[in-house]
């Protein structure tokens, strides 16, 4: 048990950058997520091989932080986790996926389900970093007057970022992207 969760802790962090070793699990393993179940090492590994090629297809940055590993009972390891992602768009895009693996093993140590749970998709983060105009109002100088700079004038592109943010899969991207050009291409026609 405790190899299983030394190598949970070491690779899990890796995942969209190289192949785990799957020596921790057992060949009948079942994966458990909100939406599907699978079952099997080798659909374990396609999970996990799909996970590294879409991340490196609408990534510029993918990474995952642990951010704790317990054991609630002797045969169950929870890990608590965020995936960082910032998106391949022509505008600065960031994602953030918060959730928890449960991790059942055996009485051989090896792991035979692992179910993700709790999944929240841009989760407001545990501090915020504020921009140079929230810093300089929150110094408590009400008399600065507001920099009209700093605000973001609306485009037709700012209409699907909220959109973009929702895609969960290929498909979806794919559905999107037409829309998004026919649209852009709308707008663009309207004003010539």
């Amino acid at each position: 048990m405790g190899y299983a969760i030394r190598t949970l802790r070491e690779e899990f962090p890796e995942l969209f950058y190289r192949e785990l070793s799957f020596g921790i699990y057992r060949d009948d393993i079942v994966f458990k997520d909100p939406l599907n179940n699978f079952f099997g090492i080798e659909n374990y590994k396609s999970i996990f091989w799909a996970l590294r090629f879409h991340g490196r297809i609408f990534f510029k940055a993918l990474w995952v932080d642990i951010i704790s590993v317990w054991q609630p009972v002797e045969s169950v390891i929870m890990v608590r986790w965020t995936v960082h992602g910032i998106a391949r768009v022509p505008w600065e895009s960031r994602g953030r996926f918060d959730g928890t693996s449960e991790y059942k093993l055996d009485k051989n140590g090896k792991i035979y389900e692992h179910r993700v749970d709790n999944i929240a998709i841009n989760s407001p983060p545990k501090f915020r970093v504020l921009a140079v105009e929230e810093m300089i109002q929150s110094l408590g100088c009400p008399s600065t007057p507001k920099p009209t700079y700093f605000e973001v004038s609306s485009s037709p592109i700012m209409n699907f970022v909220p959109l973009l943010g929702k895609l969960t899969s290929v498909g979806d991207y794919l559905a999107a992207t037409p829309t998004f050009a026919w649209r852009s291409g709308a707008k663009t026609s309207k004003r010539t």
